[in-house]
């Protein structure tokens, strides 16, 4: 029985922890493991990071001069605009702070803890100085301390050093917070809390509120530190044209206000952060809790997704399903005595085959001398036990690693010999987790020394225990085949096992990336460590058997080498760093503690069904970001051709008014950008390296023939038509929103040939701001403000055919482009 039973007290120097007493009187100066945060700190570094932006500070000179000079419409209407820019990103900064907020109480990391002799689950937060925690396997030391007793526990620094071996830690050595319990089990003393420990600054920027750009984000700011420049560099024109005495000083200014709110897309980083808290709460309505805002990017661009088959694919809920004797010399009760034996004393309380054998075969009072844990290097156990007088050593373990510490076995008798036993399972047999259990024969008076080194086992039987697939796991596998997804499966259990775990997953299924679960062999962790290309055998394979921790870390470094975006899910110690090394890392809801807190989604109800959602709904966000963004940058491209064409060419009149940037704006992207956020419609997998690439092409032929068709319609105008300036900035804004509202559906369609989608919200928005504009500019009132001609029909039938024309062009230039956005692995 472990020494931390919860139904008893330990009886060592620590005795009972600390009394309520002295928890309260802990608390009440502040002694807590929780890391002090100022809300109004944060809350104040949120206004200025949005308030003390470039482009405020380039719009808020323009708008004081408009007010001077006494140009209030215009003044107005671009104070209005940044002022509506600032207000939506301070509501979605500190929504997204609140939300990951209350994230951090759903996520924490709970902890055992010993106070009034009694043993309390507490979030880690809780912890007080002085606390005595509880360690065993996969649970994370969250504070720092000396360890007080250790019944074979090893510790992994791996987060903390990059070094994965397991260190062992007796009393008295020091634990580091970040480290995680990986066999055994112990106590320690939270001596150094909150900002003292060694993670502090770690967990703090994990566990709260905290500005990150993501790689879009990145690529989005690059973009605005281009077309700002663009901006500046037009605005410093204009001060030579007004040196020259070309322009009135208050032209300057409303020229200068028109280009920084037409060429800088300010709402672009709004809308990404936006798209990234819309996202989070989505899921975790769902019961997938996204702990790193950035795991929504990441899961957009995932096209290999590797999983552990125990806790993923199956339930694990193991029972023991049948003992293959190898030993005929001894009665199988002898046998299940033992394994009733070795199952009582094991300290791997939370092994699940081991508590499978307990309930098959129920504990009995046993007094074990000596414990070899379970981990994964080893992949077997061993205690040292005292029944009736006589010393049994008895292990349990993977039959591989087992293998070379085997005697020979004969009929009746052992005998050591260098030839060792082969085992052949019956084909029936092959779909169960199959362990080893032997006796150590005539074993050396010692301690283990970490191994079973200078031991000579005696195998006794095959332990049999049963796992069933999740019901759900077939259809999981399709759907997520269905977005582009390969499988790679990477399990610690035999290959045998594995194959014919997943052989009812295979049958009858169309998906191909389901299907190559079969198709290809099983590699095992000795012929991958073997091979003399193992990128090759990684990219070529697909199920993996009797892989280590550091195998896993292996096949995800190299699949991202590969050029793969790589998701792990797993519940286990053993998956915490496979899961830390991939793009996305996904943890279970009840696997261990370690395993939840790397992770940068947890499925906190454990559902496998929630996966395929998860994936897909990362992906619509980030294609809808693309969207916005293409509807974003059409403005910027076909205003920086109308200022030069319009200034620099022609000498034609500046092309519109700020005020009218304004209505444009809220007209053909405002609204229907906010409208796409929402759209719901399934995506191809996409990463952010494209956004570049495929929101820049789209951008630069859009404006390139908006441009052009402006400036035709300016000189028309100006030269043929004879219009004055009012008219021709009314006819080139009719033309503008026309064209706008086209460009909203090309967007929508993501390239389709000739397929204008009108599909959500922002399809239909297009078929309202039409009759929208044309109210606001034969109402005068309305009209008047904006600075609009109610148009003839003599001069709609002007507009039009330059519309229509520019429509075909861009069709014609969608239907033979390469489409990016439809990029696929």
């Amino acid at each position: 029985m472990s020494f931390y039973a919860e139904s008893r007290t330990p009886n060592s120097e620590f005795q009972s922890g600390l009394t309520a007493a002295e928890v309260a009187e802990r608390r009440a100066r502040g002694a807590i493991n929780r890391v002090p945060r100022s809300d109004r700190a944060e809350y104040l570094a949120i206004v200025v990071r949005n308030l003390c932006t470039l482009f405020n500070a380039l719009v808020a000179p323009a708008a004081a001069a408009l007010f001077v000079l006494g140009e209030y419409g215009d003044a107005v209407a671009v104070s209005g605009m940044a002022l509506t820019n600032l207000i939506l990103g301070l509501i979605q900064e500190v929504r997204a702070k609140r939300h990951l907020d209350r994230l951090t109480l759903l996520a924490e990391t709970r902890v055992r803890v010993l106070r009034d002799g009694q043993v309390h689950e507490i979030l880690s937060g809780d912890v007080v100085r002085d606390d005595v925690l509880l360690l065993s396997a996969g649970d994370t030391v969250v504070a720092d301390g000396p360890v007080l007793e250790a019944h074979f526990l090893e510790v992994d620094e791996a987060l903390l050093t990059g070094e994965s071996d397991p260190v062992p830690r007796q009393p008295g050595e020091l634990l580091l917070s970040g480290s995680f319990c990986v066999a055994g089990e112990g106590a320690y003393r939270a001596e150094r809390i909150g900002l003292e420990s060694f993670t502090a600054r770690t967990a703090a920027e994990a566990r709260s509120y905290r500005y990150s750009a993501s790689p879009i984000q990145h690529s989005i700011n690059r973009l605005l530190i281009v077309l700002t420049a663009a901006a500046i560099v037009l605005c410093l024109g204009y001060g030579v044209l007004l040196g020259l005495g070309n322009i009135a000083r208050a032209d300057l200014w409303k020229m200068i206000a028109a280009t920084i709110t037409s060429m800088v897309p300010q709402g672009l980083v709004v809308m990404a952060t936006f798209a990234f808290v819309l996202g989070a709460v989505r899921l975790s309505r769902r019961g997938a809790l996204v702990q790193i805002l950035g795991a929504v990017e990441s899961m957009a661009s995932i096209d290999t997704l590797c999983m552990d088959k125990t806790g993923t694919l199956t339930t694990n809920r193991l029972h023991l399903e049948q003992l293959l004797m190898l030993d005929k010399a001894m009665p199988e009760e002898a046998v299940r005595e033992r394994l009733r034996l070795f199952a009582s004393a094991s300290l791997d309380r939370s092994s699940k085959s081991i508590a499978a054998l307990r309930a098959a075969l129920s504990e009995t009072p046993t007094e074990w001398l000596d414990q070899l844990p379970f981990k994964s290097q080893n992949r077997y156990s061993a205690v040292r036990v005292r029944h009736e007088g006589r010393e049994h050593v008895l292990v349990l373990g993977a039959y591989e690693a087992l293998q070379p510490f085997l005697a020979v076995l004969r009929v009746g008798s052992i005998s050591d010999s260098n030839a060792k036993p082969a085992l052949t399972l019956p084909v029936r047999m092959l779909d169960l987790r199959m362990l080893l259990f032997a006796e150590a024969v005539d074993p050396p008076q010692r301690s283990f020394t970490g191994s079973l080194e200078g031991f000579v086992l005696r195998p006794l039987a095959m332990v049999a225990l049963g796992d069933e697939l999740r019901p759900e796991a077939r259809r999981v596998l399709e759907e997520l085949a269905s977005q582009g997804i390969r499988f790679k499966i990477l399990s610690g259990d035999h290959s045998e096992t594995v194959r014919a775990t997943i052989a009812p997953l295979i049958a009858g299924t169309d998906a191909p990336a389901v299907k190559a679960l079969a198709e290809t062999p099983v590699v095992s962790g000795d012929e991958l460590q073997a091979a003399s290309d193992p990128a090759e055998l990684i990219r070529t394979r697909c199920v993996f058997g009797r892989v280590s921790p550091g195998q896993k870390v292996q096949i995800i470094a190299t699949l991202k080498t590969q050029g793969h975006h790589v998701a792990m899910i797993g519940d286990g110690v053993n998956d915490v760093l496979p899961i830390k090394q991939a793009h996305l890392g996904i943890a279970m809801g009840d696997g261990a503690a370690a395993s939840k807190t790397v992770a940068g989604i947890v499925l906190k109800t454990n559902n496998f069904d929630l996966l395929p959602e998860t994936l897909d709904e990362g992906r619509t966000i980030l294609r809808n970001l693309h969207r916005a963004g293409k509807v974003f940058l059409v403005k910027n491209v076909f205003t920086l051709i109308l200022i030069v064409g319009a200034l620099g060419v022609f000498g034609l009149p500046f092309p519109y008014l700020p005020r009218q940037v304004t209505l444009l704006n809220f007209l053909t992207i405002g609204v229907p950008t906010f409208l796409i956020m929402l759209n719901r419609q399934r995506s191809s997998p996409i990463t952010a390296a494209h956004f570049l690439r495929e929101v820049g092409c789209f951008a630069l032929r859009t404006g390139l023939v908006i441009g052009l068709a402006g400036l035709l319609l300016l000189w028309l105008a100006n030269g043929v038509w004879h219009d004055d300036e009012k008219t021709q900035r009314t006819l080139l804004l009719s033309l503008l929103v026309l064209l706008g509202l086209t460009t909203l559906l090309r967007a929508l369609s993501d390239g389709e040939r000739w397929g204008w989608s009108l599909a959500g919200a922002a399809g239909w928005w297009t078929a309202a701001a039409l009759p929208l504009y044309l109210a606001v500019m034969y109402w005068q009132p309305v009209g008047g403000f904006f600075a609009l001609t109610p148009l003839t029909l003599g001069q709609w039938a002007a507009v039009l055919p330059i519309a229509c024309g520019s429509c075909l062009i861009l069709g014609f230039a969608d239907a033979h482009s390469h489409r990016p956005s439809r990029l696929v692995r």
